[in-house]
């Protein structure tokens, strides 16, 4: 059964989510708001669901759920659970697959209801810390959170980090104009040959075939360089099966083949949501055609029909690598936040910790629960890794 309670702030009324039922029960609210509030995929109740179906267990959902006047005001979807440490974190659900994250607000209501949701889980007192990656610059709404939090004493630790989007003119022949004249030539040159070859690309209408038909090209690609993929774990596997089909449902999934014959060459596994199209992963076929970067082609692909569909923007999500700038994507600076409770030794201790304990989790290949920079693009141009290794999924338990 979920939980809840009335608050007396402006008429704004708190329910805390404790059940899978009860995240359910809120999906077509949910989802408005997120596109109302031009929010991020990673931000839907489709995104969360499925994240805590799949990942949720051993941990105790607490989904803080905000109305005005009966209308869905604010969604901040949090879990309690238990690091090796021994302090107990209050953690954002949907993270760390999720590259977007942060509170979910209507936006003229912001102020407000950031305030009452501080309220709300400050008055939680089972927590230590609390631990919100991947926040957008942009969303205010987390930060009037956070600012609400320090007010009452907590501490907030700050770790920059930046997503790369790809800002979308009007017409393919402008966005052509942005790239650097040996970009173009080059990358026209390799859409050229392969076009010769009879490169075509197909949309996977079967999500459930195409997402197992991708996980198997990504993982080959990556058992090829002595890496884990994404779906190294049983765990990732059926998340992303489970997220494939709740996308597809909603008409959000993108996921599309770039063939020369009957033989994959590329892929890309994509999202649609609002006015942004989500670049989440991609792979290559390591005994293709790596020379004409089909890869990089399939995407320049992509993003050219993401402008003939009018969206806005081609988001090239987490990570630096050499082939985001080249496409003409910018930075976009996120920040993931850790907040310690006053008066708890445990968060002092795991505050504390924290530098360390990054620089170990990174020489180790993982980040305790964040996902390091990572590279989703294999061109034949050079090495890249994962966006997952074998101790980075969801399921992982920070020290």
């Amino acid at each position: 059964m979920s939980r809840s309670r009335t608050g007396v702030t402006g008429g704004l009324a708190l329910e805390v989510l404790t059940t899978s039922e009860g995240l359910h029960s809120l999906s077509t609210d949910w989802d408005d708001l997120a596109r109302e509030s031009g929010a991020s995929v990673f931000h839907t109740a489709a995104w969360v669901q499925t994240w805590w179906e799949t990942f949720g267990g051993g941990r105790d959902l607490r989904a803080l759920v905000v109305r005005s006047a009966g209308q869905l005001a604010g969604v901040l979807p949090l879990c309690l659970e238990r690091t090796r440490s021994g302090a107990r974190r209050l953690r954002a659900v949907g993270s760390p697959e999720a590259d977007y994250g942060g509170v979910l607000l209507r936006p003229h209501l912001s102020e407000p209801v950031a305030e009452f949701l501080a309220d709300a889980v400050y008055a939680d007192r089972d927590w230590d810390v609390l631990w919100l990656p991947q926040v957008p610059e942009t969303c205010q709404a987390t930060r009037l959170l956070l600012g609400h939090l320090r007010e009452k004493g907590c501490r907030v630790v700050e770790r920059q980090s930046r997503c790369y989007r790809v800002r979308l003119p009007p017409s393919w022949e402008e966005y052509l104009e942005t790239l650097s004249r040996p970009t173009r030539k080059r990358l026209l040159q390799k859409a050229r040959r392969l076009l010769e070859l009879g490169a075509r690309t197909e949309h996977a209408d079967d999500c459930g075939y195409g997402i197992d038909t991708f996980a198997n090209l990504h993982t080959d690609q990556w058992a090829r360089r002595g890496q884990d993929g994404a779906f190294v774990s049983p765990g990732a596997v059926r998340f992303h099966r489970l997220l494939a089909g709740a996308l597809a449902a909603r008409g959000w999934l993108d996921l599309w083949w770039l063939k020369v014959g009957e033989t994959v060459q590329a892929a890309v596994y994509d999202f649609r949501f609002g006015r942004s199209v989500y670049s989440y992963l991609s792979a290559v076929n390591p005994d293709g055609l790596l020379r004409l970067s089909p890869g990089l082609v399939l995407t320049l692909w992509r993003i050219r029909a993401a402008i003939e569909d009018g969206y806005a923007d081609y988001d090239l999500l987490r990570g630096h690598e050499p082939y985001k700038e080249s496409l003409g994507a910018q930075p976009d600076p996120t920040s993931t936040y850790l907040v310690g409770r006053p008066g708890r030794w445990r968060a002092w201790w795991y505050l504390a910790l924290a530098p360390l304990r990054d620089a170990l989790t990174r020489r180790e290949g993982r980040t305790g629960g964040l996902r390091a920079d990572d590279a989703r693009m294999v061109t034949g141009e050079g090495a890249a890794v994962p966006r997952l290794s074998a101790g980075r999924t969801g399921a992982m338990m920070a020290p």
